[in-house]
């Protein structure tokens, strides 16, 4: 299994109390068998670790595949239609793409896939997405494995860009990936990242320490 260059917890501060700790961990272990293979497979392919997929998973749908928000965001991992054609169009850009990727991706979207793959930027409107700028519905959202490929992908993205001098600033990705991806986290260290994020969306705040803090998914999935 991939693994994370950071530390568990990466934060001291508690969302989870211990009380909740056995409920979560029964939770985390009935989402990791339903989607083992799918969560498996996001795994080899985008090399970010399952445990953290599976974290998003607990935290976005509780594992209900078939979850449509009121933004739109749909399905496991919680990305709207837009969101995820955007990540195989940056994919792309960064040169990560696979062979592997493309064939999953290519199993739901069809041809669809050249209107990602033949943007010149985010939102390009072209024919091959029938100028809309968007390839992916809704309904390609609630497609469990495409739908947690597309989640890993967008994660191996974020991390990507947030391996700073000091290590990997999981919780800077984490924020992206709860507020969008141009959301400029604070600058300085995990603590005064989560002060500043803390003033502006309780909701994000949470979700940090909801995955990376002490009695977090992460040290729950890690405990015997």
């Amino acid at each position: 299994m991939a693994a994370l260059s950071v530390p568990i917890p990466m934060t001291p501060r508690v969302f989870y109390s211990n009380i909740a700790l056995p409920q979560n961990k029964e939770k985390l272990a009935q989402i990791a068998k339903k989607y083992y293979k799918e969560i498996k497979q996001a795994e080899t392919l985008t090399n970010v670790p399952g445990a953290l997929i599976l974290s998003i998973i607990f935290t976005e749908s509780a594992g209900n595949p078939s979850v449509v928000s009121y933004v739109g965001a749909a399905g496991l991992m919680q990305l709207k239609p837009q969101t995820a054609n955007d990540v195989i169009y940056l994919e792309k850009k960064a040169g990560r793409l696979t062979p592997g990727e493309i064939a999953v991706i290519k199993k739901y979207l069809g041809n669809r896939i050249n209107g990602p793959l033949n943007q010149s930027f985010l939102s390009h409107k072209t024919r091959e997405n029938n100028y809309t700028g968007n390839s992916v519905t809704q309904a390609d959202m609630l497609n469990a494995e495409f739908n947690i490929l597309m989640g890993a992908m967008y994660l191996g993205i974020l991390i990507d860009q947030h391996h700073e001098v000091g290590g990997l600033r999981l919780d800077k990705a984490l924020l992206r990936y709860a507020r969008g991806y141009f959301f400029k986290p604070a600058a300085g260290n995990v603590e005064q990242v989560l002060d500043q994020v803390k003033g502006k969306s309780t909701e994000a705040y949470s979700y940090v320490i909801k995955i990376l803090g002490k009695n977090g998914l992460l040290e729950t999935q890690a405990l015997v």
